[in-house]
């Protein structure tokens, strides 16, 4: 575990000023009891990694809000217990919203005009919002999306630790849900679904 150089109220400061720095030191210091306590509970290395993922996301979306945290390490555990009772509550909703985009996905194959105009712009959305991440987020993203490599296999090629790989592919994904949150199209859940539920 690594020695934060500051203290968290400081580090909080400035994750709420959009420091990515700041926001990876506390990913390293807490990503794997996050982790951890999600897989004793849940018992599944799968949905634990989900968990850890979203509480992360979670604590860079809210980001702007962070100063009104007093304890960190009791806000990011409240936050990983409200999703692990969620998940586990509607664990089959969740496989039925799975089977639902690929469903949908089918359906789309031979999409009619107005649907072939969402999808380009859906792509243009997209390919837009990862060419503004850094350098760093936007191969990690693409390595891991585009060619299904695994965190360990990322961070060998690019020289990173995985949980650094992890850190920058949590920011991508919370960066891409707000840009795809401001489309309405039907497509948006299939293109979500693709990109996010793998």
């Amino acid at each position: 575990m690594h020695r934060v150089p500051h203290s968290e109220t400081d580090l909080l400061i400035l994750i709420a000023q959009g420091d990515e720095h700041a926001y990876q030191l506390i990913f390293q210091k807490y990503w794997h009891p996050i982790y951890n306590t999600a897989l004793i509970l849940t018992r599944s290395p799968d949905l634990a990694e989900d968990i850890a993922q979203d509480v992360f996301t979670m604590l860079w979306e809210k980001r702007s809000t962070l100063t009104a945290v007093e304890k960190l390490e009791g806000f990011l555990f409240i936050a990983a217990r409200n999703l692990i009772y969620t998940r586990m509550r509607k664990l089959a909703s969740d496989k039925a919203y799975r089977q639902y985009i690929m469903d949908c996905f089918q359906e789309q194959q031979a999409p009619n005009v107005h649907e072939q105009v969402e999808y380009r712009e859906l792509e243009q959305t997209i390919q837009r919002t990862i060419h503004s991440l850094s350098p760093q987020q936007q191969k990690a993203f693409r390595l891991s999306r585009y060619q299904g490599m695994q965190h360990k296999e990322i961070a060998h090629k690019m020289g990173v630790s995985p949980v650094t790989i992890k850190s920058y592919i949590v920011q991508a994904i919370a960066i891409l849900r707000r840009a795809l949150n401001s489309q309405h199209a039907r497509s948006v859940i299939i293109l979500w679904g693709l990109l996010f539920l793998q």
